[in-house]
Order: C-alpha cells, then sequence, then structure tokens
C-alpha cells in the first residue's frame, strides 16, 4: 500500500548520500561494498542479491555489487551514487554485476541516468552500452536498446562501433549492429497545451485526473513531481491524450510530458503543469 503523503521529499538535502549513515551489512555480505543507496521506492520494487530469491525493497536500504532490483507495472525506484543518480521506471530489471569493471545492466524497461559533476556508471545491454555525462534516458525493448541524451553528451557503443550524443539526439541499437547516425528526438508538446497548466487543479487523494495536451507524435511518457523536487513519483508510457492519472498523496505536484517518435526515441520532457492535492478535512 502507498505512504500518504511524501513530506521528506521537501525537505532539502533530507535524502542526499552526504547524509547517510553508516549501512549495516546483512550476514554474509559484511565484505561486499556498497554501491548505492534506495532513497526512494514506489511499491512494487524488488530485490535480489543472487544468492536470495526476489523480496521487496525498502527505501533507505543500501545497493551492493552482485544484486539485481526490478519494479512492477507501476513500481518506481531512485538509486543514488556519490556521482551520479539512476532511476528505474515501471516494468525494469537493472543487475550490478559482480566484475572487474563496474558497470548496471538494464535487462529490460527504462532507467533515466543523470550524472552532473563526471561520467556516468557505464550502462549496459545486449545491443549496447551507454556512458558520458549529464541526463539520458535508455530503454530496452523489442530486442533494440534506444538512447536519448536530454543534457550533457554521452557515448553509445554497439556492434563495430559507435556515436556520440550530445543533448536533443537519439539512436537505435539493434542487436549486433552498430548504433544508428545520431538523430533529433521529438520536440516537447507545448507547454501551453498542457491541461492543467499554469493554473493548478485541484482534486482529492487518488481522485482520477484526465491529462490534456497537443501532439502529433503516436506516444508519449508522463512523469508526476512534488514541487520543488526532482524526484519522479509517478511516470507511465501513454498513447494519444488524454491520460489518467490518480495521486495518492496531498500536496502540490507538477507534471510533465514528454513525445517519443515512430522509432520510440523519447525527447525532452515540457515544462510544467500544476496539480493540488487536497487532503479531506
Amino acid at each position: 500500500m502507498r505512504r500518504s503523503p511524501r513530506p521528506a521529499l521537501l525537505a532539502a538535502g533530507a535524502l542526499m548520500l552526504g547524509v547517510w549513515g553508516p549501512a549495516v551489512p546483512a550476514a554474509g555480505q559484511a565484505s561486499v561494498p556498497v554501491l548505492a543507496k534506495l532513497t526512494l521506492v514506489e511499491q512494487p520494487v524488488e530485490r535480489q542479491d543472487g544468492a536470495t530469491s526476489w523480496r521487496q525493497a525498502v527505501e533507505g536500504q543500501p545497493v551492493r555489487i552482485g544484486e539485481n532490483l526490478r519494479t512492477g507495472p507501476v513500481g518506481l525506484a531512485r538509486l543514488e551514487l556519490p556521482w551520479m543518480v539512476l532511476t528505474l521506471s515501471p516494468s525494469s530489471t537493472v543487475a550490478f554485476p559482480d566484475e572487474f569493471l563496474l558497470s548496471a545492466s538494464l535487462e529490460t524497461g527504462r532507467v533515466v541516468v543523470a550524472s552532473e559533476s563526471r561520467d556516468a556508471l557505464k550502462l549496459v545491454t545486449s545491443e549496447a552500452a551507454v556512458r558520458g555525462k549529464g541526463r539520458a534516458v535508455i530503454r530496452r525493448e523489442g530486442g533494440r536498446t534506444l538512447v536519448s541524451c536530454l543534457e550533457g553528451r554521452f557515448l553509445v557503443e554497439g556492434a563495430g562501433g559507435g556515436v556520440w550524443l550530445d543533448g536533443g539526439e537519439g539512436t537505435v541499437v539493434a542487436s549486433g549492429g552498430r548504433p544508428l547516425a545520431p538523430q533529433r528526438t521529438p520536440e516537447p508538446p507545448p507547454t501551453l497545451s498542457l491541461v492543467p497548466g499554469r493554473d493548478p487543479v485541484y482534486v482529492a487523494p487518488g481522485d482520477p485526473l484526465e491529462l490534456h495536451w497537443s501532439s502529433a507524435e503516436p506516444a508519449f511518457q508522463v512523469e508526476i513531481l512534488p514541487v520543488g523536487s526532482d524526484y519522479v513519483l509517478i511516470q507511465r508510457d501513454v498513447g494519444p491524450p488524454p491520460a489518467r492519472v490518480a495521486i495518492p498523496w496531498g500536496g502540490a505536484f507538477r507534471w510533465r510530458i514528454a513525445s517519443r517518435d515512430d522509432r520510440g526515441l523519447e525527447g525532452r520532457p515540457s515544462g510544467d503543469g500544476q496539480i493540488a492535492v487536497e487532503l479531506a478535512r
């Protein structure tokens, strides 16, 4: 069951790596180094350390080398490393293999990589390897890897070569193939077309809310975030407008929408629309 609401997300610095306490290792894990910390868990999210079956993940837990994470159809997880953030979308599986070269392996689904200070941890799929600095979306679906660079610069390598992506560019890598030459990612829907827009709509927790926007692209992805925070609380892949969401917490929220073209590449998100969820008096 979801928790309500999430005031910790609005406290500046409350969940940053700089305030991590010492991790208490489970039995047999004392020698396994901590790689990241789960700073957001929207269930269902499960973790596995290789020696045990899948079990429910808990916010605040360390993630160690050799562990795996997976999200359910509406689950979402945020992992923070000292130099980067990795956000797992619904229906995604990521592994952190115990290998000489540190990397993360996306088996299926979608992740967002954000690294401002230095190159992100290399993220690999069966088709590609991705590394760079900035913000990028990596998807693995239908035997292909799709990479969109939202900000910064990323190198995408496949069989026989690689390409560099700058902000607003993407590529597709098929099994055994070289990445396509950089493609322009689709433009976001106009922020002025978002409904609700700058003036917030007021709803009760859990009430369905219709989101509207204007775009000719075939597919989209919606994100819901708290006002004043970059923590994505809800993420959904959707078709043409409208889309329906239900926010279970009280508070002030913002939503944004990104377009996906007929290749499946995702573009930069739009500006924000505003949503106010009022608790019953």
